[in-house]
């Protein structure tokens, strides 16, 4: 399976310790990768269809991202067959620009149909990977949302169109959205592994989908209910503001 990562930090932190050890726990996934990240408030993404690890050593560009981001949050993925392609343009991170901020997207899981969805909405991605789908599908109703209640916030607008998703497309969802200043990580089926780090920069908080953790310190294992759609977190800098069930 596909595996994610996540920094948040309050501070713009440069991740050259722990996206390598990232690369190494997901070397397994051998069909690309990307890495996203904030400057300016503005997102960036750099993704190769190459594999992340090979010659037992991570990826050249992958080790270079690691040394020369500096972001307050940071997120990555690492392929597989089950992410839907092996072109550079169907590896996530992707990026979409709505409601006043630019948000990155990176999903694990399986969604029968979702394929089939049509957005309604500019700008549309340039991908056929079914994440890309799943995407949109919240951008619309997110969005949507909002228009009719431009009071309504920006989780509670995320957390309607997730049970909307969940109901219309039934499936496995684990995901991280993100914009400059917020990170959103959802699971229906998948533990999400938790750990927060002092650095001389300041606290940092690592999230991941790596089922034992990227170390061997104590992670917190955040784990969907059966009873629920799933398990949203929030999360700003290096604290988790909210975590509860949808």
């Amino acid at each position: 399976m596909c595996d994610l990562f996540a920094l948040s930090s309050s501070n713009d932190y440069t991740p050259h310790e722990y996206l390598p050890l990232f690369a190494e726990k997901g070397k397994g996934n051998m069909n690309g990768w990307g890495i996203g990240f904030f400057r300016d408030n503005q997102a960036f993404v750099e993704k190769s269809s190459e594999q992340v690890y090979s010659g037992r050593q991570v990826h050249e560009s992958f080790q270079r991202l690691a040394r020369v981001i500096d972001s307050r949050i940071i997120i990555s993925h690492i392929s597989c067959p089950l992410s839907g392609g092996r072109h550079t343009a169907d590896n996530h991170p992707f990026v979409l620009p709505f409601l006043g901020h630019n948000w990155l997207f990176v999903h694990v899981g399986v969604v029968e149909g979702i394929e089939n969805y049509k957005t309604t909405l500019d700008p549309h991605l340039d991908s056929r990977a079914f994440p890309a789908r799943v995407f949109e599908y919240l951008r619309d109703h997110m969005v949507g949302l909002v228009s009719r209640n431009p009071y309504l916030s920006l989780y509670d607008a995320l957390r309607n169109a997730i049970q909307e998703i969940a109901a219309e497309y039934p499936g496995r969802y684990t995901f991280f959205l993100a914009n400059e200043s917020v990170l959103f990580v959802f699971c229906n089926f998948h533990p999400i592994m938790l750990l927060r780090e002092s650095e001389t920069s300041g606290e940092v908080l690592l999230v991941t989908s790596v089922r034992e953790g990227l170390s061997s310190k104590e992670w917190l294992v955040v784990r969907p209910e059966e009873h629920c759609v799933g398990k949203l977190l929030v999360i700003a800098g290096p604290d988790v503001l909210y975590g509860g069930d949808v």
